[in-house]
């Protein structure tokens, strides 16, 4: 369990009162990982919302080519997983360590139990992951109009 005064400090949870953060921190495990962990290779099964509360990590998906592209290096108060928390598809993408890296994490099984159990922070929960969600396809539409424009001029 994560002590609620530390969930405070995350953007997802900065709407939450103590009564839902206590809540939200009995499901919620810590897990440290060393500089050049993987913590999942992109198709693996979904493993839940995972919160950077130190260190940074790698998203990479790979290429045709058999490399790897980097999608975004992600700080502390970022989280991942999300995709696969929501839909319990297997992950999207990699993800590994770029230094000593320090997660808050809710396994999907527990985050499916809790939706059953807490509705409305749970809601509240999924409204905020949907934000973040929404912002970067909004960021990603207008990166590929960009490219598009100035390939087309």
């Amino acid at each position: 369990m994560v002590a609620k005064e530390r969930l405070k400090k995350f953007t997802l949870f900065k709407d939450f009162s103590d009564a839902e953060l206590r809540k939200i921190s009995a499901i919620m495990k810590e897990a440290s990982y060393p500089k050049g962990a993987v913590l999942y290779e992109e198709g693996s099964p979904a493993q839940g919302l995972h919160i950077i509360d130190k260190g940074r990590v790698r998203v990479t998906r790979k290429t045709k080519a058999g490399g790897k592209q980097v999608l975004a290096v992600l700080r502390a108060n970022s989280f991942f997983g999300e995709l696969s928390l929501l839909d319990g598809r297997s992950h999207s993408a990699s993800i590994e360590t770029l230094e000593k890296t320090k997660l808050l994490v809710i396994r999907k099984e527990d985050m499916d139990k809790f939706l059953k159990q807490n509705p409305l922070i749970a809601y509240k929960m999924v409204r905020d992951i949907t934000i973040t969600i929404c912002e970067i396809l909004r960021s990603m539409n207008d990166k590929f109009m960009n490219m598009v424009e100035y390939l087309w001029m």
